[in-house]
């Protein structure tokens, strides 16, 4: 308990005293925080195809190991192309078959590693079969209207905040940083953390 409240401490130190260093790292796009949970969502916009959402997961999986309950990281892969949707299918088809938190980072290395595009579903299932998923249960879920609405969903999320490049994280409705407003993942990680806890005491 000590050990939290003399971080949320430094933290707010660093608000108060590092706003001007910050102050070029992300964009205040809106006033009104988001309405889907009453926790601080983090929104993470990612495809599997884009070599730097690839580099920045250890960093996303950092931000959301250290975060506290009343924060959450969310997933959402959008397809800002054509080419992006089969990719975006995989997510949420996986998601909906609960396994998705047990491939996640293998999908990445597969594409970006392995040089395995992913990039139809017969060709995901021969993954995924090796992986030990069910193949019959994923195809379902790739074709389903489940799937379908969740995609639905994503795209109006990236137009509601103007999504038009990955990765890019917004906080809590609010605040939108990506890779290009920062010179590493650590201060991505530390530009992120000041606006959850900025959001934690408004």
């Amino acid at each position: 308990m000590l050990k939290h409240i003399q971080y949320s401490l430094l933290v707010l130190f660093v608000i108060l005293t590092s706003n001007n260093v910050f102050a070029q790292k992300y964009a205040q796009i809106s006033t009104e925080k988001q309405t889907e949970s009453d926790q601080i969502i983090i929104y993470e916009f990612f495809w599997y195809g884009c070599p730097h959402c690839f580099n920045l997961e250890p960093t996303m999986d950092r931000i959301e190991a250290d975060l506290d309950k009343d924060a959450k990281v969310v997933k959402v892969p959008v397809a800002l192309r054509d080419s992006w949707l089969p990719h975006a299918k995989l997510y949420y088809s996986l998601s909906q078959m609960d396994v998705i938190d047990n491939i996640h980072n293998l999908i990445f290395e597969e594409i970006h590693i392995e040089n395995n595009r992913l990039d139809n579903e017969d060709v995901m299932a021969q993954f995924l079969g090796k992986n030990g998923i069910d193949t019959k249960d994923f195809s379902e879920k790739y074709n389903s209207y489940g799937t379908e609405a969740r995609i639905k969903k994503a795209s109006n999320l990236a137009r509601k905040y103007q999504i038009n490049s990955v990765p890019t994280i917004v906080v809590n409705g609010k605040y939108l940083t990506s890779g290009s407003f920062v010179s590493s993942y650590d201060e991505l990680y530390s530009v992120v953390n000041l606006l959850v806890e900025r959001e934690r005491n408004e």
